[in-house]
């Protein structure tokens, strides 16, 4: 027993002095608020707003705590390296910081408000994605993870959405274009609503892409209506016309979504990997894949240009299975986005972005007079419409 007992001791002695060697600081320190979860605030803003900036001590203060915040566009470029990102930071007339010094009162935790105000909303332009590193300077003890917060600056769009409900379109101008049977890299994106799924057989509704080759539905008989797939996936085909004789990739997504709800999702290939996302976060797993996609080949019989030839489609595949819902910002590009290209351009994107292949926003304004849908790049790519024209509703605030 007293072995035991002289063990504990030593034991206790030498972990004492470990920590005494460490040279620990156990002071409490001051961060701005909400740090210490995420350093990267989301600001969505229509006219004139402002944004609260507090600092917090993780204990009560004995004496008064000053800080004071100031603009740091000299840090995003270290930011955009670390997270694979385009941000520039607003024009200096576009935000002020109001109050900006502010002081935790002794005995408290948390200060008072500075405000980092959007002073005029009009010198964010779109297509542009804005961020402003706000850094903090204190007389107390400052924790450096928390001295920056990062403040993404997102405008709310107002734009009419199409209602496509078994009012398909195709793009005629896909098929058979050599350049687009070679795409090392692609990423295709789409915001959708979903008035109802199909519920009954084949229970599919389709949102872009080539039936059987490299497409995004939902459903199948293999699922429930409601759940997200790549059908296909195929790359790495022997002859870029005849891509069915490629790897298939086919994933389905346990995720059930809702109707009713907007939603964004991207497919990206960047020649090593497929990754799905859902508002710019990945869902799942990524599927390892090598070799070329081509988009100018699918299965799909019965439409005007050629049997087992059909054009790469929105809202349709097969000869039907529909989309029953509303389509917005539908794009298809040959490079792979990266996860902060794809969130911060939900609601819009430059046409002549690097990359870009066709754009279809579905905005209304962009209806031909043929009721085609035009393709914003300039490239030509027009989406045409197979049975009747699209609804338009109106008033849709954008993201979400």
């Amino acid at each position: 027993m007293k072995k035991i007992k002289y063990l504990i001791l030593a034991l206790t002695a030498i972990v004492f002095a470990a920590c005494q060697e460490s040279n620990g600081d156990y002071r409490d320190v001051v961060y701005i608020s909400g740090t210490m979860q995420k350093n990267t605030l989301r600001k969505g803003f229509e006219g004139n707003d402002e944004v609260p900036l507090t600092v917090t001590c993780t204990g009560k203060v004995e004496a008064p705590v000053s800080a004071t915040f100031e603009a740091a566009p000299e840090l995003l470029e270290a930011y955009n390296a670390q997270n694979n990102a385009d941000y520039v930071a607003p024009p200096t007339d576009a935000y002020s910081i109001d109050d900006a010094t502010v002081t935790i009162k002794a005995g408290q935790f948390v200060s008072n408000e500075a405000k980092l105000n959007i002073a005029d909303p009009t010198k964010f332009e779109e297509g542009k994605s804005y961020c402003l590193p706000v850094r903090v300077k204190t007389d107390g003890n400052l924790l450096e993870a928390g001295s920056v917060l990062y403040v993404v600056f997102v405008p709310i769009i107002t734009t009419e959405v199409a209602d496509i409900n078994a009012k398909p379109f195709l793009v005629p101008g896909f098929r058979n274009n050599e350049k687009l049977g070679h795409l090392s890299q692609l990423t295709m994106e789409c915001k959708v609503y979903v008035n109802d799924f199909c519920h009954s057989n084949p229970y599919i509704s389709s949102l872009m892409g080539c039936e059987e080759n490299f497409l995004l539905r939902f459903g199948d008989v293999s699922c429930d209506p409601d759940q997200l797939q790549l059908a296909g996936g195929k790359t790495g085909a022997p002859s870029w016309d005849k891509p069915d004789k490629g790897t298939a990739h086919a994933a389905t997504f346990p995720t059930h979504f809702p109707t009713k709800k907007w939603c964004h999702f991207a497919c990206v290939y960047d020649g090593q990997q497929i990754t799905m996302y859902l508002d710019g976060e990945p869902m799942g797993d990524p599927v390892k894949a090598t070799g070329d996609i081509s988009l100018v080949w699918s299965y799909d019989y019965g439409t005007s240009y050629g049997d087992n030839n059909g054009p790469f489609a929105i809202g349709y595949s097969a000869g039907g299975r529909y989309l029953n819902g509303r389509v917005s910002e539908f794009r298809v590009w040959n490079v792979a986005r990266t996860p902060a290209q794809l969130l911060n351009n939900i609601c819009y994107v430059d046409p002549h972005s690097e990359g870009l292949v066709a754009y279809w926003r579905f905005c209304g304004t962009d209806e031909q007079s043929d009721g085609s849908i035009l393709d914003q790049t300039g490239n030509g790519y027009n989406a045409v419409p197979k049975s009747g024209k699209a609804s338009w509703v109106p008033n849709h605030k954008c993201p979400y």
